[in-house]
């Protein structure tokens, strides 16, 4: 996995952390001068890291997507470098990531005292993503979930109402979505519309008496855009102590999409989570 633009110790740390759990093999793409001067303040030798020097950020994504072409690269690494350049370079067609497949974000949100993850997308990419954007998401969330060892993945298409309203436009889409996704994965259960309690609660579905294959057990919630998605990850980080590890999912390798705010934690949750793709 390359690192592109590892020019801090927040990034070079995150890099050290996973090469010494095993996680992956990084490679390291920046100012050589800057990630050799950083790598000594934490200690970390370089011993047998490969180091890509480049001379900006549109440098250190060019030559990343290059070695990636050559056949070194199973996955991205966002470090140090600006979100649009950075996917920027990946999404252009002669970089060879984008194999047919809608580029999707996919936050899986850890509990803060274990259990199990819940998926939600799209809160990073797709600003208002079109239905067959959105069955695309739920689709690789539910390959993804079995990745994770879920057997039948349940994945609830978010509205804000259970009912299909045509005032409510999330709602009429929300059951075209599970029907789409249905015909294209018959090894999980999609349903829509749903409310975020009756995706995620059983009490809440008891009490109105909802009952279907996902409500009150999904693992998995695409939502309706990007500001519900952005919205609802960071109220379950902030609000109630959840890890997020993001991942862009659909091209030809892995991309972890972090944040300057991500705690370690998730960033190494990202990275292990995009091991297993």
């Amino acid at each position: 996995f390359i690192f592109v633009c590892a020019t801090s110790s927040t990034t070079l740390k995150t890099a050290q952390e996973a090469h010494r759990l095993k996680l992956i093999k990084p490679i390291l793409a920046g100012e050589r001068q800057a990630i050799e001067k950083e790598a000594k303040l934490i200690g970390w030798s370089l011993k047998n890291i490969d180091i890509v020097a480049t001379v900006n950020e549109e440098d250190a994504i060019s030559s990343s997507v290059n070695l990636f072409k050559s056949g070194n690269i199973s996955g991205f690494i966002k470090g140090d470098i600006h979100t649009d350049i950075f996917m920027g370079g990946l999404v252009k067609k002669e970089a060879g990531v984008r194999v047919g497949r809608r580029l999707i974000h996919v936050f899986i949100m850890l509990p803060p005292n274990g259990g199990e993850p819940l998926l939600i997308s799209d809160a990073a990419i797709n600003i208002k993503p079109d239905i067959n954007t959105r069955v695309e998401a739920a689709l690789l969330m539910a390959e993804i979930s079995r990745k994770f060892g879920c057997t039948r993945p349940k994945v609830a298409i978010l509205s804000a109402t259970e009912s299909i309203l045509p005032a409510m436009p999330s709602s009429v889409e929300a059951d075209e979505i599970a029907s789409l996704a249905r015909e294209r994965d018959p090894d999980a259960d999609f349903f829509g519309p749903l409310s975020f309690d009756l995706a995620i609660s059983p009490r809440a579905t008891a009490e109105k008496g909802i009952s279907n294959q996902v409500a009150g057990k999904a693992n998995a919630l695409v939502v309706p855009d990007i500001e519900s998605g952005n919205i609802l990850f960071k109220s379950l980080v902030w609000c109630a102590g959840g890890l997020a590890a993001g991942l862009v999912l659909g091209g030809s390798v892995p991309i972890v999409l972090t944040s300057r705010s991500d705690p370690p934690q998730a960033r190494l949750a990202a990275i292990a989570l995009a091991s297993l793709e």
